[in-house]
């Protein structure tokens, strides 16, 4: 049977939606900072950091209560499947959870505080090997890339601060010392702190009287 004029005219009808699906990869190669990956926080310059760009990884570790190890994982690399995280433990970046302060834990010749290991183990139940979501914002004097750090919930709000919901938890303080970087959450952090104490929940919760994060380090410095 012969081909009749609405056959021939039958495959432009797609030709919008095959462009479609090329103006995402064509956006890409023009905005590369989108799919290159950066293996760690020396990969994420001054410039990098002003544009803001948030990254989704994976936590690979957890071995502080304010910060750990993420593995960016661009689009590409999520659908590639490569390499195993533990093939790439010198690929990470060292993330510091922005504008919050959580009991210290036995190092650098100090004792341990109450509730270190509880807020640590509350932080790597939430994210550990799951994917998250940082803004860096700057680097510590630590090399530590200290950022917004965002995590995925099946229930709204879909994205969840986690520095806000580690006060909300009372395992954490507001970070106040020089330098300090809130990403713009300043007021929602003191709120939700106030709360956890007057709640008596997490650390708040504890007989003791309360010494800070800051305070146990300078105590240390002094002895």
């Amino acid at each position: 049977m012969p081909a009749t004029a609405s056959d021939r005219a039958a495959p432009s009808s797609s030709l919008p939606l095959y462009l479609a699906g090329l103006l995402p990869l064509g956006l890409l190669a023009f905005r590369p900072r989108y799919w290159r990956r950066c293996k760690t926080a020396a990969y994420l310059t001054p410039d990098v950091i002003a544009t803001k760009r948030r990254m989704v990884g994976r936590c690979v570790a957890v071995r502080d209560n304010d910060n750990f190890r993420f593995l960016h994982r661009p689009a590409w690399f999520r659908i590639l499947r490569i390499p195993a995280p533990q093939v790439l433990k010198d690929e990470t970046i060292h993330v510091r959870l922005a504008g919050i302060d959580a009991p210290e834990g036995k190092h650098f010749g100090m004792a341990m505080q109450e509730g270190f290991e509880e807020s640590r183990s509350w932080l790597a139940d939430r994210i550990l090997d799951k994917m998250v979501f940082i803004t860096p914002l700057r680097t510590d004097r630590y090399g530590r890339m200290v950022c917004t750090v965002e995590r995925r919930s099946w229930l709204p709000p879909f994205k969840r601060n986690l520095s806000l919901e580690m006060l909300q938890a009372g395992w954490a303080t507001v970070y106040t010392a020089a330098g300090a970087e809130y990403g713009g959450m300043l007021e929602k952090f003191q709120q939700a702190e106030a709360k956890a104490r007057a709640a008596k929940v997490g650390m708040w919760a504890s007989k003791e009287p309360y010494v800070s994060p800051a305070e146990h380090k300078k105590a240390h410095r002094q002895s």
